[in-house]
């Protein structure tokens, strides 16, 4: 709800101001017409159209941690019987990030002038995700806002978890790939020049290896605009084309064919997938606006097309496992236990084990692609670093002929 000021003249002609609560300007409207008065004006109150606009924009960075922080401090406060309005305000006073203070404030306000708790999160999308907002408004019908505070707080933290185990199996790869490249370039920029004054001086015939990396390090040397510039335009036209609804759909076909690292965003989009649906069905989510939310959470266009499948079989009344089991995303396994679920009427139930199982598969090949990618990578740097080694060697080997010039 929010809060609407009005102009009209009652039943003897005067003009009378006031506020009302309502959804909408055509509720105010059929108050005021109940009431016996003639709508003149109806706007936003100011304060409302002020709530309307981006609260606290670029003063500060609100982390995730301190979302699930919010959410499990007035989980305890609703708990233990604090109105909800003084538990934001509490919360409120405690944060120590000015932007999300001034956030907090914004839904203090809001909660305080008659609007649902879920409607005020909804008004911040960047702070607070959809997941949130939809069980914090599904709480609100069944009267359980303590629950079911806490069980966001939960899944956040899980997502939270996630992602850094994300972030911990790819930065390895990542950090040598970056050392292979800068060794090399260092290499070939600054030290095989050195030697290539040497043989170039007393006309040594070089080893094949070694001519190779001269060539290229004389090429780096002399257009190296060109090169810099062909780096800029290709990370320029990848980020260009990732944009574009062709250009997304083949990186997350990438994404999720790649070797190695496909299982694994795999289980990732798998198990978020999971988690949310045992999360959404469990607190009473209608299954359609679950749908909904798990094709947001999963950010792959792929999956996106699995669950839009779903939704459109779902409105024909068919069953979420038929989609399930039609495709080649989602493991047989899954599927048979989502249709056992749906045939015992234990659907809830049913999605919390299987996200339990998810996870614990997830955490599995993060171990197993963990192990597969550091003697990879370490035997790729070694291979890489050796062979321009080797090449700066080998005339060595011949270096009194070099100096003789024998």
């Amino acid at each position: 709800m929010a809060r609407f000021k009005y102009k009209a003249r009652d039943g003897r002609g005067e003009l009378v101001t006031g506020v009302l609560n309502a959804t909408s300007v055509e509720d105010v409207g059929r108050l005021l017409q109940t009431d016996g008065k003639f709508v003149v004006q109806i706007e936003k109150a100011k304060d409302e159209v002020k709530r309307d606009q981006p609260v606290a924009a670029g003063s500060g960075k609100i982390r995730r941690h301190e979302v699930i922080t919010f959410a499990h401090q007035l989980a305890v406060m609703v708990d233990t019987g604090v109105p909800i309005s003084e538990a934001l305000e509490c919360v409120a006073q405690q944060s120590e990030n000015e932007a999300f203070r001034a956030v907090l404030k914004d839904i203090s306000d809001q909660v305080q002038a008659g609007n649902d708790l879920s409607s005020a999160l909804k008004s911040h999308p960047k702070v607070f995700p959809t997941v949130m907002t939809s069980l914090v408004r599904a709480s609100e019908v069944s009267g359980t806002m303590g629950k079911m505070l806490d069980r966001v707080s939960g899944y956040l933290s899980k997502e939270m978890q996630t992602a850094k185990k994300i972030r911990g199996a790819l930065t390895y790869p990542a950090f040598m790939l970056a050392m292979v490249v800068t060794v090399t370039t260092f290499l070939l920029i600054f030290v095989l020049p050195k030697f290539a004054g040497i043989y170039q001086a007393r006309e040594t015939a070089l080893p094949l290896p070694t001519q190779l990396l001269m060539g290229v390090s004389d090429n780096l040397m002399t257009h190296w605009s060109l090169w810099l510039g062909g780096i800029i335009m290709s990370v320029a036209g990848l980020y260009f084309a990732a944009g574009t609804p062709s250009g997304m759909r083949f990186f997350d076909y990438v994404k999720l064919h790649a070797p190695i690292i496909g299982s694994l965003f795999n289980k990732l989009y798998l198990t978020r997938s999971c988690r949310t649906m045992g999360t959404m069905v469990s607190a009473g989510v209608p299954i359609l606006d679950m749908i909904e939310i798990v094709r947001e959470v999963t950010s792959n266009v792929l999956y996106e097309d699995l669950w839009n499948d779903a939704d459109n079989r779902l409105r024909q009344g068919s069953q979420l496992s038929d989609s399930l089991f039609d495709s080649p995303l989602i493991p047989r396994s899954v599927a048979q236990m989502v249709y056992s679920g749906e045939r015992s009427g234990r659907i809830g139930d049913v999605m919390e084990r299987i996200a339990e199982y998810t996870e614990n598969d997830f955490d599995e090949q993060i171990k197993t692609t963990t192990s597969l990618i550091e003697p990879i990578m370490t035997a790729a740097m070694g291979g890489i670093i050796g062979f321009v080694a080797i090449a700066l060697l080998l005339p060595i080997f011949s270096v009194g002929k070099v100096v003789s010039g024998g």
